[in-house]
This record gives structure tokens, sequence and C-alpha cells, in this order.
């Protein structure tokens, strides 16, 4: 009996725990301040309910004068929340991981104005080099990639993520597509 506790013990000290709150309404705002995106979590992690919801993300928009006008929901890929949620000024709407299993399903999602998907990505489609991909961090429940050192940004009409090995993918987010970057060196080690 005792080899089998040493197992069990050997592989705990594996893995790290996670501990995730439930997730809050949240919110983010175009660089120029002309949209606001409200994200509802929704019910979908879970799987219990009868009646299965997907976050959903509301739209408004700055009417020129005395507030921001509602302009569309778009139901959203997570089941629970995005980790992140990102807007460009355009209302092109931009969801980084999933709330309570970072980097499982669809890990980057990019919506046009009118909310319908462009693009999605999960980690083993911008990591296809399975060496790279296992050198990721693991927990419990996620798997992470992102250099939270740096942040994801718009910037001359891409969207840059940072991640952990070295670099930054390179989202040219209008036309679905991607590359990867130079190093940058505060995540060169993997921090």
């Amino acid at each position: 009996m005792r080899p089998f506790y040493f197992l069990i013990l050997s592989f705990s000290l594996f893995a790290t725990a996670d501990k995730w709150p439930e997730p809050l309404l949240s919110s983010t705002v175009s660089e120029d301040s002309s949209i606001i995106v409200r994200v509802t979590p929704g019910n979908g992690f879970f799987k219990l309910e009868s009646e299965i919801k997907n976050a959903v993300a509301d739209v408004y928009i700055w009417n020129g004068s005395n507030g921001y006008d509602y302009s569309r929901s778009v139901i959203l890929l997570n089941p629970a929340a995005p980790l992140d949620i990102f807007v460009d000024d355009d209302g092109y709407i931009i969801t980084l991981d999933n709330w309570y299993e970072t980097g499982y399903g669809k890990a980057v999602v990019i919506y046009d104005q009118s909310g319908d998907i462009v693009k999605s990505y999960e980690l083993t489609e911008l990591f296809p080099d399975s060496v790279e991909f296992n050198k990721l961090s693991r927990s419990v429940s996620s798997l992470h990639c992102r250099c939270r050192e740096l942040d994801a940004e718009f910037n001359y009409g891409y969207f840059y993520v940072p991640h952990m090995l070295g670099g930054s993918f390179r989202f040219d987010y209008k036309k679905g597509k991607y590359d990867r970057i130079m190093p940058n060196e505060r995540c060169k080690n993997g921090s």
C-alpha cells in the first residue's frame, strides 16, 4: 500500500492548484472611448442547469452627445466568461481564454462589428510544435501561455498577445490571420 501513496504524492507535486471565484460582470472600453462592451457571465461551464447559456457581450456605442446607446448583443463562445476582453475603435471584439479553464477550448476568439466570428484559435493551433506546446505552464484546470508581465494590445492595425515562451502573437484580426514575431526579453524564460 505504501508504493500506492508514494505514487499519488509524487504526481500531486507536479500539479498546481487553482482557485477560481465566480465570474463577475465585466466591461472594456475602446481606445477612443466610443464603444463599451459589457460581459455578462454564462452558466455554461457547470452544465448542470436545465438551460445552458454562454457569456454574452452587450455593445454600447457613444451617441455623440450625452451617453452610450445599446447596439447589439453577442453570444460568446465562452461558457462562463472570457478571462480578458478587448474592443477596437471599429467594434471588433477579441476574447482571450476561458474562465475556470484558461488555455482550453477556444483561447482566442475574434468577432467582427456585427458579432460574427472572424476566427477562433485553440492553443494547439497557436503552438503547433509539440515541444513548444509541452513547455507551457499547467495547473489543475488551466494551460497558461500568456506573458502576464506584458499586456495584450491593439497597435497599428494588429492585436498583439505576448506569450510566455518569449515572443508575441500578432493577429491581423480583421482578416483572421496571425503570425509570431520576435521575442521579447521580459518573458523569454517563461515567466
